[in-house]
């Protein structure tokens, strides 16, 4: 006999299913965003599950991120391409960059990592108000 899933079961599968297509949605609209909507998606789920800290959840957060990314670059690449050739010099070390904030993010402590993160999407967003 097959067991049926539980309705809390099925509660959270469809709430992180719609989270993560709200999500999808925000990176599509402003081409940035989802990964700060899955971590906090999946930080919600693990916390209620009992467990799950705030590197795990950054680290599956920035994992989810990669194929959303990659479609941005695509449909946006024709944009971006604007003949001023500021493209190519942003990519490779922004790529070596990702590498880097990795590696120190192994050893960073998560109170550090969750500061700087609020004070990059703090100046982000006043930059972007006024600036």
């Amino acid at each position: 006999m097959v067991s049926r899933p539980s309705r809390s079961a099925i509660g959270k599968t469809l709430f992180l299913t719609l989270g993560a297509l709200s999500a999808g949605v925000v990176n599509g609209l402003l081409g940035t965003g989802a990964g700060t909507a899955l971590y906090f998606l999946y930080r919600r789920a693990k916390k209620s599950a009992g467990g799950g800290g705030a590197k795990e959840c950054f680290c599956a957060a920035m994992t989810a991120v990669l194929p959303l990314s990659l479609l941005s670059a695509l449909t946006y690449s024709r944009e971006a391409a604007d003949g001023t050739g500021l493209l190519l010099p942003l990519i490779v070390p922004a790529a070596l960059g990702g590498l880097l904030g990795a590696a120190i993010s192994e050893r960073a402590r998560p109170d550090a990592l969750r500061l700087a993160f609020s004070l990059i999407v703090t100046f982000g967003g006043v930059y972007m108000l006024f600036g």
